[in-house]
């Protein structure tokens, strides 16, 4: 697509990671012209987040018929050459930086166009359609493009009061300014869109760490089982994949968690707080030193699958959905990483007192005991979240020190009178 060059700006003459200009291009360009260019993976890049939804993104409809004003887009194009002295930009890949959710929308708005036009050609009753008969008629045809009966009923609404015109018009009449990202590595573009969707809903917490450490995917996937599969935020949330787990299956913010809390040797919380002390300086020091290596993940991806299977062997559902839980994780590996301190321990020896304690031994975990404890605390008088953890923590702790070394009593390390538990 060609697109109209307004004004340029030039942040870095040079970026020494790429070799290139870090460069931005404010572009004007039709809506028809951007929306025939998305590429089929529009959706995929992995710094966005899902679509959601949004009444008032939903009501864009009335903006494009309107052919009002819509917000300015952020692109990515990665190797952008641009002719000196031509006034136009011509820009073959790009990924959305910022902009998805009324991307989608406006591509949902042009297929909606498209299948109103496809019906027309063989019948102009549906002009004459009332929504519930819109809504009954064209259901299935309306979902397979992620449309609504709200959006063609409005087109419908318009082209009746407007037979003259041609609805594609509207697209290709209308513009809108995009802001052309060039030369920025894959660290500036997660914090560029960090920014961006400040003030916005706010992108969730352990989606935000994902993304700070999505350079670990191509690690992690190299390492990968047939047996092991990473989830991402953007995929399911880890509250849903916590409650509907299948065996093998890891969400990515509870393994980051988990090895955070290995290096700490003590638990790490996902919240605001570890987000900005990611972006820190301090980051780097002694307490977070993690080896981001292929030797490391294979050892952690090994021991966690294989405590999965033993767990869902020893106590079906209920062992993984245990071993789901990002307290679950947590507390094992930071419990792992204070004995791997402690006792002077490389990795792939804790993770032997793991496979020696724990995988040989799944029963010394009693697990419908420590559901039953957990269930029984009274909510109003404890920090469900803290208790867990810490509990987790300790009690894994313990038995990894042989300091436990038959069934755990659960109720200890939840600090509930057996009295009351009974």
């Amino acid at each position: 697509m060609k697109a109209k060059i307004l004004d340029k700006k030039i942040e870095i003459k040079y970026n020494k990671t790429l070799g290139v200009e870090k460069i931005c291009y404010l572009v004007k360009l039709s809506l028809k012209d951007y929306i025939l260019a998305l590429p089929v993976d529009y959706k995929s890049y992995y710094v966005q987040r899902e679509i959601v939804y949004n009444p008032y993104l939903d009501n864009l409809i009335n903006t494009v018929l309107n052919e009002g004003h819509i917000p300015s887009i952020v692109l990515i194009v990665e190797n952008l050459q641009h002719k000196t002295g031509s006034p136009d930009l011509e820009i073959k890949e790009f990924k959305i930086l910022d902009g998805l959710q009324r991307t989608h929308r406006l591509k949902v708005i042009w297929d909606t166009i498209q299948l109103f036009n496809s019906i027309l050609k063989t019948s102009k009753e549906i002009l004459n359609y009332a929504r519930i008969k819109i809504s009954r008629e064209y259901s299935k045809q309306i979902n397979q493009i992620d449309s609504s009966s709200n959006i063609l009923s409005k087109l419908i609404e318009y082209q009746r009061n407007h037979p003259d015109e041609n609805l594609e018009d509207k697209f290709a009449k209308n513009f809108v300014w995009f802001e052309i990202w060039s030369g920025l590595d894959p660290d500036e573009e997660v914090q560029k869109m960090l920014i961006l969707n400040a003030g916005h809903k706010p992108v969730k917490t352990k989606h935000q760490l994902e993304l700070l450490f999505n350079n670990l995917i191509p690690i992690i996937s190299k390492t990968s089982t047939p047996d092991f599969k990473l989830i991402k935020e953007k995929e399911i949330s880890s509250i849903q994949h916590s409650k509907n787990r299948t065996i093998g299956h890891f969400h990515f913010s509870h393994i980051i968690s988990a090895v955070l809390s290995y290096e700490a040797g003590k638990p790490v919380t996902t919240n605001i707080n570890l987000i900005q002390k990611t972006q820190n300086e301090e980051f780097n020091d002694e307490e977070f030193d993690i080896k981001y290596d292929f030797d490391f993940f294979r050892t952690f991806i090994a021991t966690i699958v294989k405590l999965d299977t033993v767990l869902y062997l020893t106590y079906k559902e209920l062992g993984t959905q245990w071993l789901g839980r990002e307290i679950t994780l947590v507390g094992l590996f930071a419990a792992s990483g204070k004995i791997a301190k402690e006792m002077d321990l490389s990795f792939p020896e804790i993770c032997n007192v793991i496979d020696k304690r724990l995988i040989q031994k799944p029963e010394i975990l009693d697990l419908p005991i420590f559901e039953k404890t957990r269930n029984g605390l009274d909510l109003s008088k404890v920090n469900i979240g803290n208790v867990n953890k810490t509990a987790v923590y300790q009690g894994l702790y313990d038995i990894l020190t042989d300091k436990v070394n038959s069934k755990i009593n659960w109720n200890i390390y939840f600090k509930v009178d057996v009295n009351e538990n009974s």
